[in-house]
């Protein structure tokens, strides 16, 4: 109950990001770190869109955040802006 509507804020435990899953009209929000030992549980959704791209820990997840910053930052569409 500690990350409930915290989604993408710190956890109040570890300070990690609190991520989201969603299925139908529910919600849920949890710490990867303190509550699954750093594994991402998969959202039905997403999970089922990406298949085997989905990341499997809170490492891939921001290994692939920071890979589409540093992709974004150079394509042409952002040296127009």
């Amino acid at each position: 109950m500690a990350v409930h509507g915290r989604y993408g804020q710190p956890c109040p435990t570890c300070g990690g990001p609190v991520q989201r899953i969603v299925y139908a009209s529910n919600e849920s929000n949890y710490c990867p770190a303190c509550q699954t030992g750093g594994r991402l549980l998969a959202d039905r959704a997403m999970s089922r869109l990406l298949k085997r791209d989905w990341p499997r820990s809170l490492e891939a997840l921001e290994a692939l955040k920071e890979e589409r910053r540093d992709g974004a930052a150079g394509s042409p569409a952002r040296e127009l802006e």
